[in-house]
C-alpha cells in the first residue's frame, strides 16, 4: 500500500482513498488508545477523532513514508486531551466516590494481565506512551522517537523509568501469586 498516493488522492477529496488508510491502521490505533486509556469506547473515539483531524489536515499532508507515526501522533494527542478533560470532570465530581470504586474494582481483578494494565495507567504519560509503543507495538526506539518527537536517548530513559516503575508496582502482587 502506497500510504502517500492514498493520502494525495484524499487531498483531492477521494473519500475512498481515505477509507483505504483508516481500513489499515484502524485496528492499530485502537488497540494503543486503549492501553492509553484503559477504556474501550474512549479508545474508539480517539481514534474517530484522530483520523477526523487527519481528514482535516489532509492538504498540509507532506508524504514522507511515515504516516503510521503520524497517525499515532495524533491519537496519542487525543489520547492526552481526553485524559486532561477526564481529570477536568473527575476533580468537579465526587473523588471519594472514585477512589472507592477504583478500589473496588482492584479487589475484584486478579489476573496479572488486569494487574499490569492497571499499573501502566499509572505510568506518568510519557512513560506510558515509550512503554506501549515499545512492548505492545513493537516499535523500535528509532520509530518511537519518530512518533513522540523526541531523541532515542529521552525514549531509553522513559522505557527504562516506566519498567522499574512497574516492577515496583506489581512486585506486592506478584509475591501474592508466588505464594
Amino acid at each position: 500500500m502506497d500510504e502517500d498516493a492514498l493520502m494525495k488522492q484524499a487531498a483531492d477529496g477521494d473519500t475512498q482513498a481515505f477509507g483505504c488508510l483508516v481500513i489499515a491502521y484502524q485496528r492499530r490505533l485502537v488497540r494503543f488508545a486503549h492501553r492509553m486509556l484503559g477504556d474501550a469506547e474512549a479508545a474508539e473515539d480517539a481514534v474517530q477523532e484522530a483520523f477526523l483531524r487527519l481528514w482535516k489536515g489532509r492538504l498540509r499532508y507532506r508524504p514522507q513514508g511515515r504516516l503510521e507515526h503520524l497517525l499515532l501522533r495524533i491519537v496519542r494527542n487525543v489520547c492526552l486531551d481526553h485524559a486532561r478533560s477526564r481529570r477536568n470532570e473527575e476533580s468537579a465530581g465526587d473523588a471519594s466516590g472514585f477512589l472507592a470504586d477504583s478500589l473496588e474494582r482492584q479487589v475484584e481483578q486478579r489476573t496479572l494481565a488486569d494487574a499490569i494494565r492497571q499499573a501502566v495507567q499509572t505510568l506518568p504519560e510519557p512513560q506510558r506512551a515509550v512503554f506501549i509503543l515499545s512492548e505492545y507495538e513493537s516499535l523500535s526506539y528509532a520509530h518511537i522517537a519518530d512518533v513522540l518527537d523526541c531523541p532515542i536517548g529521552t525514549v531509553a530513559s522513559r522505557k527504562h523509568l516506566a519498567v522499574a516503575a512497574l516492577r515496583r508496582c506489581l512486585e506486592t502482587w506478584i509475591k501474592e501469586e508466588e505464594t
